[in-house]
């Protein structure tokens, strides 16, 4: 492996890091030169052994191996919490401290103020009370609200606010700050990728704007809580198939149309911009005759009622302009309900609501991120091999997990949404939805009476589309 070059202050960095007894143990070779070699791949003979070390260092800390925990070890191992970045030879907190993309775009539009890659939410918050464009009270209310904390966390300051919010980041229950540098053990020796993210667009090949552009796609479909087989729609949609062009989903995921491959098909940049999320007939034509071709429905479950509907409606001609629009409406107005419903059921205490649905409709696509799949062009699979999982494979699963969390949560809070909608007429139905998850009902029973309140829902909606026209 090409060494780049690599910056004199990381250099005393690895020193540093190889030579501290919290490390005794940790396979590591040295070059002929007198340095380390740094990196092991999982497979070879100083990956296995450091695997072994990482182990038994998590049982000694006391940390659940029956869950990813290369990280937790990692970091909590680490002597200073600090790492030097390969390329550029600065430092970086490896605590969860950094705003992302998103959040620093929010820091403009709320308060007019631009983070640099290097600043912390505490070094912004010092800035913004220190210039006076900000009170701490202020700022304490708004990562509350932000960050979904209860009202007693505004009796805190504001620096315990930050560790609170840093540790939900860290765990994986909110995404809106990162670390300094990612994990990567045992590929590793300190468990950290070598440049840290003030680099890593640069540096990182798989993170260049264009391919980031590609990597997103896939979140639309976790934050929808998508049917399909999600890694490989993923995959299809970066294939020698869509060179050139955009993937599009026939039946837009927003709507409550599947995340599969078969239900893609390409579209230049500009028309997939235009379409966003409309449906013409040729696309309910076309997913028609591809739920007859494959057997599976062009719809997650949670829009079927309202899509046999339009089904029936599609073959009594009704082919007026109207009818599009309405529909839109309808499966808008369901796919609101619906995440309204998901973070009722993660109100439920004790974290229950949050280990029923995972349990149910996220663990059982935990699969699909196993294998590769090679594909025909129009995304049938007609290869499927077992993929060599990685320290970064292992991380898919997770991903998709705190995505679709956090989704729900980025929605209910969501003021600016074209569709509202009031659980008030189903307060009764959801309050015992809710009451059999505490209950610790069956997850069968459980789920049975979430897929009866949501086709109940799409009848009502139905019927009061009927009614008014």
């Amino acid at each position: 492996m090409a060494i780049r070059n690599w910056h004199p202050n990381f250099y005393i960095y690895m020193e540093m890091i190889a030579t501290h007894d919290n490390y005794n143990g940790l396979a590591i070779e040295k070059k002929a030169d007198g340095t380390y070699s740094w990196l092991a791949t999982k497979n070879s003979e100083v990956g296995k052994k450091r695997l072994e070390w990482v182990e038994k260092k998590a049982l000694e800390l006391g940390i659940d191996i029956s869950n990813p925990y290369y990280s937790k070890v990692m970091y909590k191992v680490h002597p200073t919490k600090e790492k030097v970045c390969q390329i550029c030879g600065k430092k970086m907190y490896l605590s969860y401290v950094y705003p992302n993309k998103n959040f620093v775009k929010d820091y403009k539009r709320d308060f007019g103020y631009s983070p640099t890659a290097f600043d912390t939410i505490f070094d912004i918050n010092n800035h913004l009370i220190t210039e006076k464009i900000v009170k701490e009270q202020e700022l304490i209310k708004y990562y509350c609200d932000k960050f979904g904390l209860d009202s007693s966390a505004q009796n805190k300051n504001l620096d315990q606010i930050c560790i609170d919010i840093e540790l939900l980041c860290r765990r994986g229950v909110k995404g809106m700050l990162g670390p300094g540098a990612m994990s990567n053990f045992p590929d590793r020796f300190d468990g950290f990728h070598s440049y840290n993210r003030c680099c890593r667009g640069t540096q990182d090949t798989g993170r260049h704007e264009d391919n980031m552009r590609s990597y997103s796609k896939d979140r639309r479909a976790y934050e929808n809580w998508s049917d399909g087989n999600i890694h490989a729609a993923n995959k299809f949609m970066s294939s020698k198939y869509f060179k050139g062009q955009s993937a599009d989903h026939i039946g837009p995921i927003s709507l409550g149309f599947i995340h599969d491959s078969r239900f893609l098909t390409p579209l230049s940049s500009g028309d997939n911009s235009a379409k966003n999320n409309k449906l013409d007939f040729l696309d309910i034509e076309k997913l028609i005759l591809l739920e007859q071709e494959h057997s599976i429905s062009a719809v997650s479950w949670y829009a079927n009622i309202i899509w046999d509907w339009i089904k029936f409606e599609f073959a009594r001609e009704n082919r007026k302009l109207g009818f599009l629009n309405k529909i839109r409406r309808m499966l808008l107005e369901n796919f609101a309900y619906f995440m309204e419903i998901l973070w009722e059921i993660l109100q439920v205490e004790n974290d229950l609501g949050y280990d029923f649905l995972e349990e149910v409709f996220l663990k059982p696509k935990k699969d699909y991120f196993n294998y590769s799949y090679s594909f025909d062009k129009k995304g049938n699979i007609i290869k499927i091999t077992k993929r060599n999982i990685t320290a970064a494979t292992e991380k898919e699963y997770p991903r998709f997990v705190r995505i679709s969390f956090e989704a729900i949560e980025d929605f209910h809070k969501k003021e600016n949404r074209n569709i509202k909608v009031n659980l008030l007429d189903f307060k009764d139905r959801v309050n015992g939805l809710k009451k059999s998850i505490s209950a610790g009902y069956p997850l069968k029973t459980i789920k049975s009476e979430l897929i009866d309140l949501t086709e109940d829902i799409q009848r009502s909606i139905i019927k009061k589309s009927n009614l008014k026209s």
